[in-house]
């Protein structure tokens, strides 16, 4: 427990470390590059830009200052133009930790705070020592209760190499590939457009080999970038929630507060269920865009078994790792074939039209098509148990939500023109997510399951 003259020190107005200084002028570098090109002809230039950019530091760190008054925490900053911002403490709702390579150079902690609906990080401390780092994040996060966790943290999850390295081979990065023939464009320019034209250049042969060492590129730039983001992740528990530390080059210790989980989900692509393999992710209020894909991964790959105990400790609800899920009425099979059927004559139609009589051959379709809507099928259930509504569906890629009854926000049954001939609907389970798209939903219910459903859980959710 922190001492009342250390709990007094928190809260008075602070600089930042020391350290401050010169990771300003790291940042400044890549600006200083054509002052000191030009310093080789002139280096009386060279030195007058240095020293501008070492004073300006300085200045900066010198003013700025963060206290914490009442029940908010104030940032002050500027010289010319003064700058106060004050983000109250109820509305912060993630305090991470970060520590890039300077940081670990110099010894100190960058802190990002964001608050419930933002879009970006809403405070930032460039630089504390790790001790009052961790204590500034247990302040803000237990809103002023505590200096310090009243516990250990509790290990749950340790990732080994290894399994980053799965991780990355079985992840399926689709945004690599669009990364990198952004990349081509930006260096090839115009010349970019001419590798459409390989085909009829390279041949057959020379497509094969050059399929063959793109799909290479792309598990290795997949192996890469999972290890730099997930090395060395750990998952603990604590009294200020869930703690998570990962990262190879750049550091990350975040915290997800329990309260705010809106919902948990066990994802399994199809590469991962074939080796028993899955990864758990939660969807916590208040975080969107890039905050909510980098802090929403609870484990990148573990086992099956692994993944559904650990959305049962989260949760705290046992026996949800076993529940047996209800499966869709047998109607919504139809559904699916008649799907497959209708993509496969469009493509027939399509086929036959530009190729005659041998465009029929795109009717072997049916068979593929007609398995994956067989697969998807049965990958939907539904079930409730204590307090938390399960909902799977997906082929490719399976998905087996977790929400509490307590988190959500609103209900929406809904019904397409053919899922009302079939007397089918499917229920939307509205959270506080960054999006529609994070909302859980139990597809191709019986209708009056769905009714059902509906009234009871809008009775079971807490009013006000």
């Amino acid at each position: 427990m922190a001492s009342e003259s250390e709990s007094h020190e928190l809260l008075r107005g602070q600089p930042l470390h020391l350290a401050t200084v010169p990771l300003y002028l790291v940042k400044q570098l890549p600006g200083l590059i054509p002052v000191l090109i030009t310093g080789t002809f002139a280096p009386a230039i060279a030195v007058g830009g240095l020293l501008v950019a070492v004073i300006a530091s300085i200045v900066r760190w010198t003013r700025f200052r963060w206290r914490l008054e009442g029940a908010a925490l104030v940032l002050n900053e500027g010289l010319v133009t003064r700058r106060q911002r004050v983000i109250p403490l109820e509305r912060i709702q993630a305090v991470e930790l970060v520590r890039p390579l300077a940081h670990r150079l110099f010894g100190v902690v960058e802190v990002r705070i964001e608050t419930v609906g933002g879009s970006k990080t809403e405070g930032r401390l460039d630089a504390l020592g790790p001790e009052i780092a961790q204590r500034l994040r247990a302040t803000l996060l237990r809103r002023g209760e505590e200096i310090v966790p009243r516990s250990e943290p509790r290990p749950l999850v340790r990732v080994s190499a290894a399994t980053i390295v799965l991780a990355g081979l079985t992840g399926g990065r689709v945004g690599v590939v669009a990364a990198l023939l952004g990349l081509g464009d930006e260096l090839l320019g115009d010349r970019f457009e001419q590798l459409f034209d390989l085909p009829s250049r390279l041949g057959v042969r020379g497509l094969v080999i050059l399929a063959l060492l793109a799909g290479l590129v792309a598990f290795v730039v997949s192996v890469a970038a999972t290890a730099v983001a997930y090395w060395g992740f750990t998952l603990s528990a604590a009294d200020e929630g869930l703690l998570i530390r990962r990262g190879l080059l750049e550091q990350r210790f975040d915290t997800i507060p329990l309260r705010r989980i809106q919902a948990l989900t066990v994802e399994e692509n199809a590469a991962r269920r074939l080796l028993g393999r899955a990864a758990v992710k939660v969807v916590v209020a208040g975080r969107a865009g890039e905050a909510a894909q980098q802090t929403g991964v609870l484990l990148p790959l573990g086992r099956r078994s692994e993944a559904f105990g650990l959305a049962e400790r989260v949760l705290d609800v046992p026996g949800l790792a076993s529940v047996r899920l209800a499966p869709a009425p047998r109607r919504a099979l139809g559904r699916r074939v008649a799907r497959a059927l209708v993509v496969t004559a469009l493509l027939a139609a399509v086929a036959v039209a530009a190729l005659g009589a041998v465009g029929l051959l795109a009717l072997v379709a049916l068979a593929p098509l007609a398995a994956w809507g067989l697969g998807a099928y049965r990958a939907l259930g539904y079930a409730e148990h204590d307090g938390i509504v399960v909902a799977r569906s997906g082929f490719l890629v399976q998905r087996t939500s977790f929400v509490p009854v307590a988190r959500l926000q609103s209900l929406a049954l809904s019904a397409t023109p053919v899922q009302r001939r079939l007397r089918l609907a499917s229920l939307t389970l509205q959270i506080a997510g960054p999006g529609a798209r994070s909302d859980p939903r139990l597809r191709d219910l019986d209708h009056a399951t769905g009714d059902r459903l509906l009234s009871r859980l809008a009775e079971a959710i807490p009013q006000g």
